[in-house]
């Protein structure tokens, strides 16, 4: 009798990795990919980048796991590194970062309760996504995520992204804060305005109203800064972090201003594994080599686009993204195109039904770039 091992949630690639090198994922029978997927924008050094392998492995040889009871050497490490290059004065590490998200959320509605008569609404916006808890798809702008939820958690609001007009209309007293992507990266890969996120920024000072940015997938270099907000100009009250984060391990954060340092006391929140030794061993090296290629993330993003929208198909509706990340709007069904894709050894991935998303490893090269665009245009 065959026993089925792995679960039916996923529709899985047809091939099995052997081995990774930079940006290219191996198989047997010698077969090379070219990974524009990049473990889902996890592996933002792209694989088997020696610093991370080193700084684990002398990790694993000290210990892996002691719990959040004890001081540890790699969480501080990795906490001072995060707060000394954003607004940040305490971070919370988690596992995942829909957990991460979980947290910012508790810690608003409890900072609501103590700062603003019991505020407990939370505004976040249509075509999000925050994660697969029930909390965080509640907090999710998709209706199709919802059909999974009986009943929906209570206390979430949904605004029009890109529109300061519409969360006027919403935000209120008892709003404890907005919750928002810099970059909706699941929901299609749309960028908003700067004075959008600007104005946003001053209407929650206005109302006394916390601004949270989800940077699970923006974050850690993706959009051409170490976190995307910067390259918007903004100053968040409190920021998630996931993905990229640990370099290929399971890591994320929740990270706080000042002003909210002090709301959770001991018992509010606890996690068996967030922060694992190794991973956070990881995490370091992943910020100090990615501060420094952010500069490269942003010119190879803007080269990227720009060879992408000399394509000339009929099928291409939009091109769009930040750094290196790129959506390719189609006339169609994208995943046909991903499909195809595969066959010439490239590995996408689709956000929607008609949305090809790119994330490829920060560290990919132009050469690689220009591969992935000639078997683009191949297909399209």
């Amino acid at each position: 009798m065959k026993v089925k091992v792995m679960d039916n949630t996923v529709k899985v690639y047809g091939m099995k990795p052997v081995k990774g090198r930079g940006a290219k994922l191996y198989c047997g029978g010698g077969r090379v990919y070219l990974d524009f997927l990049a473990g889902v924008a996890v592996n933002a050094l792209g694989y088997n980048d020696p610093d991370i392998n080193s700084a684990v492995i002398s990790q694993v040889k000290k210990y892996i796991h002691t719990s959040r009871l004890f001081y540890s050497g790699p969480q501080e490490k990795l906490a001072k590194l995060i707060t000394e290059n954003s607004f940040g004065k305490m971070v919370y590490f988690v596992n995942s970062g829909a957990e991460a998200n979980e947290v910012a959320i508790k810690l608003a509605r409890k900072w609501g309760v103590l700062n603003k008569k019991g505020a407990n609404r939370i505004i976040t916006f249509k075509n999000s996504f925050h994660g697969r808890t029930m909390t965080t798809l509640t907090a999710t702008g998709q209706k199709k995520f919802h059909n999974l939820l009986n009943p929906k958690m209570p206390g979430f609001v949904y605004a029009k992204y890109n529109d300061i007009k519409d969360v006027k209309s919403k935000i209120g007293k008892k709003t404890a804060a907005v919750l928002i992507e810099p970059v909706q990266a699941e929901g299609g890969v749309y960028v908003p305005s700067k004075k959008f996120l600007k104005e946003l920024q001053k209407l929650c000072k206005l109302k006394k109203v916390l601004l949270i940015v989800d940077e699970v997938f923006t974050g850690m270099g993706r959009t051409g800064y170490l976190f995307a907000h910067q390259g918007f100009g903004i100053k968040p009250d409190i920021m998630t972090l996931g993905k990229g984060l640990g370099g290929g391990l399971p890591l994320s954060a929740v990270v706080v201003s000042p002003a909210l340092s002090r709301v959770f006391k001991p018992g509010d929140h606890g996690t068996t594994m967030g922060g694992n030794p190794a991973a956070c061993a990881a995490g370091a090296v992943v910020i100090k080599k990615v501060k420094k290629i952010v500069n490269k993330v942003r010119k190879n993003g803007d080269y990227f686009i720009s060879e992408l929208k000399k394509i000339k198909s009929p099928f291409i509706k939009e091109i769009r993204g930040k750094g290196l990340l790129v959506g390719v709007e189609v006339k169609g069904d994208a995943s046909k195109v991903v499909e195809k894709a595969f066959k010439r050894n490239l590995i996408i991935n689709c956000a929607k039904p008609n949305i090809i998303r790119m994330v490829p490893p920060l560290i990919v090269t132009k050469k690689e770039i220009d591969k992935a665009v000639g078997i683009l245009k191949e297909i399209l």
